[in-house]
């Protein structure tokens, strides 16, 4: 018997388009179609490595037992790769399906296989969007600060594939990020890295743009003492997520999911 989550969505892939904006294409219509290339592609290197520490040493944790013989590990939304060598300290023997669509994250994906041999040999770049660029199976899924980004389509297209193309206990490791609902965020400097004799900042600030997505904006400042010399700002929405909602979500598929830090771990049982 179909799902409601899988009726409704059966529904969104056959219906024609309909000629009328819906409330979330409406506020994301203002958007560049690739926003982590407009501005962050650039600083993002610069900028992660801490949140990177620590995500990757979860990882390494949480990936832990995995097989390899069962396919890639398919990492969702790449970006520019900083977070690959974790994976492949994590499951050595791996291959890695890396879906990464934003141009500009892939200009420096590509440079960072170009400059690690051992990488390059291991990764496999697919530039689609997720609902057409998952393999055929894997023996794990990563998604870093993602899954708030994917629509109604692209998640009912990852639980089908966790469901039926994960060996059992495979994890889905999805990173839910705070606020677990929309509310006013002042902006904050998260980040200033000094390189040279400039300091590199990220900034960031969100307020509500309905009861489940946030909008936020993000700057990036390059400081020569006390003045900013350049800057760049792009917004984009986001898909609040806790972890009951995803486990509410998942459980339709036949999955579970338990919590790790800031991820939840979703597995077919």
């Amino acid at each position: 018997m179909e799902t409601p989550v899988a009726e409704r969505t059966a529904a969104l892939l056959t219906r024609p388009a309909a000629p009328s904006i819906d409330p979330v294409e409406a506020i994301q219509a203002d958007r560049s179609d690739d926003p982590y290339g407009v501005a962050t592609a650039e600083f993002y290197e610069l900028l992660a490595t801490a949140h990177w520490e620590r995500t990757g040493a979860e990882l390494i944790e949480v990936l832990a037992g995995v097989d390899p013989s069962h396919g890639p590990i398919v990492d969702v939304g790449a970006g520019t790769g900083i977070g690959l060598p974790y994976l492949l300290d994590a499951v050595p023997g791996a291959d890695v399906h890396a879906i990464e669509p934003s141009r500009g994250m892939r200009t420096a994906l590509h440079t960072r296989l170009r400059l690690d041999q051992r990488l390059a040999g291991r990764v496999t770049v697919d530039p689609r969007p997720l609902r057409e660029a998952l393999p055929e199976r894997a023996c794990a899924i990563v998604l870093s600060a993602v899954l708030g980004h994917l629509d109604e389509i692209d998640r009912y297209r990852l639980w089908s594939f966790a469901a039926g193309q994960l060996p059992p206990g495979a994890p889905v490791v999805a990173e839910v990020l705070p606020p677990h609902r929309p509310i006013e965020v002042e902006p904050v400097r998260y980040a200033a890295v000094p390189v040279g004799r400039f300091t590199y900042e990220g900034w960031q600030w969100g307020e509500p743009a309905d009861d489940r997505l946030m909008r936020w904006t993000m700057s990036y400042r390059v400081v020569d003492g006390a003045e900013v010399i350049a800057e760049q700002t792009v917004q984009s929405t986001y898909r609040c997520w806790s972890p009951d909602d995803v486990r509410d979500e998942v459980e339709s598929f036949g999955l579970t999911a338990d919590t790790h830090g800031d991820a939840v771990i979703v597995r077919r049982p």
